[in-house]
């Protein structure tokens, strides 16, 4: 097994319907060192559940300036506020949450791995995958 070490944060979001109103959203972001490049961002809002693996890279940078291309875009909105938005090909939500929260949780992940030391050991992941 890995030597691996688990950040986690559990937050409240707010989720804009395309109307424009505003729902509170569960948010629970956990990072693992074996998969040092990835957040696992699992959303919760009553019954439902929806899971989002997101570039840690794309997060950082999406405090300082709007990043993302594909399926996750984030940009800093006004004051401490961050908009996150996920698409997918029948849907596009929009959130928004808070830079300080986040950044937060992005600190607490370069503790366990700095940036830069992002290494994955393919011999060990193998042998786990295997068995």
């Amino acid at each position: 097994m890995f030597n691996e070490t688990r950040v986690g944060t559990a937050t409240v979001v707010e989720f804009i319907r395309p109307d424009g109103s505003v729902e509170p959203m569960n948010v629970d972001f956990q990072y693992r060192s074996d998969d040092p490049h990835a957040v696992t961002m699992r959303f919760q809002a009553r019954d439902q559940e929806s899971t989002w693996l997101v570039g840690r890279e794309l997060l950082a940078d999406g405090l300082l300036s709007p990043t993302g291309l594909g399926d996750v875009r984030l940009r800093p909105g006004d004051g401490d506020v961050l908009v996150l938005e996920l698409l997918t090909e029948d849907s596009h939500a929009v959130f928004h949450l808070s830079a300080a929260e986040l950044q937060r949780f992005l600190d607490s992940t370069y503790a366990a791995v700095p940036a830069g030391r992002e290494a994955i050991d393919f011999d060990l992941l193998m042998k786990d995958l295997l068995g």
